[in-house]
């Protein structure tokens, strides 16, 4: 049966109809669209952490400053590069201790700073934009070359490593592996309780095994990005959270 005029118009209008709930569905999925990763942007958050006796813990706080510093497109995506400075607090007394580094060997190191620099390290790892997912790259990341390592790639080629975020964050949503998964929920009572009252509502985030058997909460908003992490270790006493003082982009 041949078309008539009518018939045309309206095949036109539900392709603009296809064409722009398509380009909104994108939008959505965009994790730039979600998380300000432009140069420049800075986020100043209040840290703090708790060991040792879970009745008389050792209590530990600081502030950072995170700043995003470049970004590189690779073959795998877009990797944003940050850097972390601790801000001066004249409180802090400075101890030197002796530790086991990461090698095994016995170290001197100087207190509060050397635990500070353990927590934040992963916060000083780039981010890695791959389709509509970010990683925290954790070493793969070949500084020099401008390339992630052979062993990431394959990592990332596999699935086998865990997304930090996948957009759109929509309640329900589930991702990442055995060792790391996340999924979008409701927050449990009282587990936010440490943030800024206008925090109250945003996007909670939760893996039940984080590391060797810990809990991980985040907190992300929209447009800001993440605005509080609680973890707290199931077995020995370890306890870290930090939130979000203020942003600038």
């Amino acid at each position: 049966m041949p078309f008539g005029s009518g018939d045309m118009l309206r095949i036109g209008r539900l392709a603009v109809v296809l064409s722009v709930f398509s380009a909104v569905a994108s939008a959505q999925e965009d994790p730039l669209a979600w998380f300000p990763l432009q140069v420049g942007s800075r986020w100043v958050y209040e840290h703090e952490s708790k060991s040792g006796d879970r009745n008389r813990p050792e209590v530990n706080r600081w502030t950072t400053e995170e700043r995003i510093t470049g970004r590189v497109t690779i073959p795998e995506g877009l990797v944003v590069l940050r850097e972390v400075k601790q801000l001066p607090n004249a409180s802090d007394q400075t101890t030197t201790v002796r530790a086991i580094a990461p090698n095994g060997e016995l170290r001197y190191v100087q207190q509060p700073g050397y635990n500070r620099g353990v927590l934040g390290a992963r916060d000083r790892e780039p981010y890695l934009v791959h389709g509509n997912c970010v990683y925290v790259i954790g070493g793969g990341w070949d500084g020099q070359r401008q390339e992630l390592r052979q062993e990431y790639r394959k990592y990332l080629s596999d699935g086998t490593v865990s997304p930090d975020f996948c957009f759109p964050l929509q309640l329900g949503r589930e991702w990442g592996n055995n060792d790391i998964p996340w999924r979008v929920e409701l927050a449990r009572d009282g587990v936010g309780s440490f943030l800024p009252a206008q925090y109250a509502n945003v996007i909670h985030i939760f893996s039940n095994h984080f590391g060797s058997g810990g809990w991980e909460d985040v907190w992300f908003q929209k447009g800001v990005g993440v605005v509080g992490e609680h973890y707290i270790h199931n077995g020995t006493y370890d306890e870290y959270s930090k939130k979000l003082l203020s942003f600038m982009r």
